[in-house]
């Protein structure tokens, strides 16, 4: 693909992903020539839910022709992902090695979703598991990993998302001083909360707008009215936002 398509389809990605997973999935580290790029993936359901894991996209010079390599950079208790073998993150989706020019990076992240919402017992790839193991028993150690418990003499790091943890931060532009903090809400609407550091108060509420321009708005908790909006601040930095008073 030419680098006007790959450019097309990413940026496509970038306004899509959080759609198409439903809240889920995000893009970033990523340059100029989105060759190379990461996302994050936490699930809302299922036996990993609340785990944060980041897989790192490789794409070929010759994509789509040739499918994206897709690792694993977090260390997951999971039958079909191999981050504690040999293997680098190697993961086993069959969507990869069925690679058709006409699949998209939205339809490798669904796959990604599915796999860590339908993980394969019977064809194990990584060595933890035994196509024979139950259920019951894998369901168990998954909880153990990702609360950071040894697992097949395996130590594995906490890994649960704090669905209070904040997510950004709001400052002072003369000084940068915090004065807020942004954070998760538990139901995804709104977005997220902006609450006071000193006594932790809510004193707005982030919501989605629909289309992306801008990313969010702020409104008062107290009377809905709006009060700031939210503007990506580029894509060098995934995740930095400019935060405009709208008084």
């Amino acid at each position: 693909m030419k680098y006007s398509g790959l450019a097309q389809e990413f940026h496509q990605l970038l306004r899509s992903v959080d759609r198409i997973s439903a809240g889920q999935a995000a893009v970033c580290d990523w340059g100029e020539a989105p060759l190379t790029f990461g996302v994050h993936i936490v699930p809302k359901d299922g036996l990993y839910r609340n785990g944060r894991f980041t897989f790192k996209f490789s794409l070929h010079d010759q994509y789509p022709q040739y499918p994206p390599r897709v690792v694993c950079l977090t260390n997951i208790y999971h039958p079909n992902i191999d981050t504690v073998d040999e293997y680098e993150g190697e993961i086993c989706l069959s969507l990869l090695d069925e690679w058709q020019p006409t699949f998209t990076l939205e339809d490798v992240i669904i796959g990604l979703l599915f796999l860590l919402y339908h993980p394969n017992l019977e064809e194990p790839l990584s060595p933890f598991f035994e196509p024979c193991m139950k259920y019951e028993e894998f369901a168990e150690k998954v909880h153990l990993s990702l609360q950071g418990g040894v697992v097949e003499d395996y130590v594995f790091q906490r890994n649960q998302v704090d669905e209070k943890e904040p997510v950004a931060m709001v400052t002072r532009s003369a000084n940068q001083e915090p004065v807020a903090m942004v954070t998760r809400s538990s139901n995804q609407e709104p977005v997220a909360m902006v609450t006071r550091l000193a006594n932790q108060e809510p004193v707005a509420m982030v919501t989605k707008v629909t289309n992306q321009e801008p990313v969010a708005m702020v409104t008062s908790v107290t009377n809905q009215e709006p009060v700031a909006i939210v503007k990506s601040k580029g894509r060098e930095q995934c995740g930095r936002l400019d935060v405009l008073n709208l008084r």
